[in-house]
């Protein structure tokens, strides 16, 4: 049996893509919490120096959506053709504009991070969404973003969606958008990301200066 291992910090954010996998699949894996203080001393040991990580009986691989598409390949959440798979690149790189800009809140001083987190919220986001609510039209769609059976496009969207929710403490980022809260529901619908859900730790706070962490 495979032993697999998420690294990461102790927030949902990134890592939780991964978690939706495991939990779909029925898989067991481990994970292994890095503390903030700790980083500097094990960053080197990282692939690109960045978390998440997934550890592979051993083997370490970086980048989420490096991590995230090996899963796909492993569970059977990629697609049936090489044209599904690319529809399902198509999401998750739309999806992907929003982590960089989420991480731009923390980059500058801690007196400014709420005016940072408000321009995130109010101009970086939305845009995504409206991209990822006109793929919900296009042809390759049925009850999720390709087909009528859960990808990784749809875990991974599912993820940074909670991420902008929390972001915003609590708000539904998703409320203009019907397409989204639809696609939505029926990811946290799915029996097995529902038993998920109902134990999984609330996102950690990030109202806080994690440059003095």
């Amino acid at each position: 049996m495979v032993k697999y291992v998420i690294h990461y910090f102790k927030f949902n954010a990134r890592a939780e893509s991964l978690r939706l996998a495991f939990k779909l699949a029925g898989v067991d894996y481990e994970e292994l919490t890095i503390e903030i203080p700790e980083w500097p001393k094990v960053k080197a040991k990282y692939p690109t120096g960045q978390l998440p990580a997934l550890e592979v009986d051993g083997k370490l691989i970086g980048q989420t959506k490096a991590c995230l598409r090996y899963l796909a390949k492993e569970f059977g959440l990629y697609g049936k053709t090489s044209l599904e798979a690319a529809y399902i690149d198509q999401a998750m790189d739309m999806v992907e504009d929003i982590w960089p800009e989420f991480e731009n809140i923390f980059r500058g001083p801690f007196a400014s991070q709420a005016v940072r987190t408000e321009t995130f919220l109010k101009e970086r986001v939305p845009p995504v969404y409206d991209a990822l609510e006109r793929l919900l039209d296009l042809e390759q769609t049925g009850d999720f973003f390709v087909g009528n059976s859960i990808t990784a496009a749809d875990i991974f969207f599912f993820a940074a969606s909670d991420l902008v929710n929390a972001t915003g403490k609590g708000a539904n980022s998703l409320e203009k958008y019907p397409k989204l809260t639809a696609l939505r529901s029926r990811i946290a619908a799915n029996p097995k990301i529902a038993a998920w859900l109902a134990v999984r730790p609330a996102e950690a706070s990030f109202d806080q200066d994690f440059t003095r962490e």
